[in-house]
């Protein structure tokens, strides 16, 4: 595990400045940036790559400047802490595509999922009125579930719900990695045999392409010839009566009535009751 060094410090504070601007210098205003390096090395210490870069990503989503033990909690894993009813939202809010119903993954507890169970097709119907009381009925929910967890000593369980687009899948599991709900070898669990839509579609034409070559070295051992369209306009097989005339074809019993009894009297033939021919 790389050790958090004295130049990652000071790279932190330029980024912090940058971020947060009046706010970090107000907040730090009579410290030596020397000094808030120093402590920001010691306080640092133990955290993984991993760790430092969830806290990052929590930076650039935060308006409030953090103090340097609470830039280590932002790093931290979050497997022991309950999320609030808000946090929770944010995240079950996205198991579905608002307006479609159409299932995403995510990765969330048990508690969120049965509280977002219950209004889900609010949700799914894409009107913003409904979201906000879906939004009223999952923390009301969630916030019971969670205080009768924690009453019983339980910690909160992680879980992938996967959904049905294959990229989104990806993004989802490793976003869960970062924000410290899944760990690297449960990540790498989920994310085995998952493919992008780029993936499937490549790894189907290969497998086509595989498929013909294989057929084709069947049939050529077999002394096979590759099967045939015979309805095809260059093979088909023209028909007698497809190359008679127009003149010879028999006059239409209705269109052309009295023509089609002539017709059948000069072969002598009996012209159908149906067209009244009577004979």
């Amino acid at each position: 595990m790389r050790e958090f060094t004295q130049d990652d410090a000071i790279r932190l504070i330029a980024k912090m400045r940058s971020f947060y601007g009046k706010k970090f210098a107000d907040q730090w205003s009579g410290v030596d940036p020397k000094d808030i390096a120093e402590s920001m090395v010691e306080c640092f210490q133990g955290l993984t790559a991993d760790d430092f870069k969830r806290g990052v990503t929590k930076m650039m989503k935060s308006s409030f400047c953090p103090t340097i033990p609470e830039f280590r909690a932002w790093c931290e894993p979050k497997a022991d802490a309950w999320l609030d009813a808000h946090e929770a939202w944010a995240i079950a809010r996205d198991s579905i595509e608002f307006g479609t119903g159409r299932e995403l993954t995510v990765v969330w507890t048990e508690q969120s999922a049965k509280a977002f169970e219950r209004c889900a097709d609010l949700v799914a119907t894409g009107d913003k009125y409904q979201l906000a009381e879906a939004k009223k009925i999952f923390v009301s929910i969630y916030e019971r579930l969670v205080t009768e967890a924690k009453d019983q000593g339980l910690k909160p369980v992680y879980n992938v719900s996967l959904g049905v687009d294959p990229d989104q899948r990806i993004s989802a599991i490793k976003q869960a990695e970062v924000a410290g709900f899944l760990t690297g070898p449960e990540t790498q669990l989920q994310l085995e045999h998952k493919q992008t839509k780029a993936e499937i579609k490549a790894e189907t034409e290969r497998y086509q392409t595989t498929a013909q070559k294989a057929i084709a070295e069947l049939r050529e051992k077999l002394k096979l010839k590759a099967p045939v369209n015979k309805m095809s306009d260059e093979i088909k097989e023209v028909q007698a009566w497809e190359l008679k005339p127009d003149s010879e074809y028999w006059p239409d019993p209705f269109d052309q009535r009295q023509e089609y009894i002539e017709m059948h009297k000069a072969d002598n033939k009996k012209v159908p009751m149906a067209v009244g021919g009577g004979v």
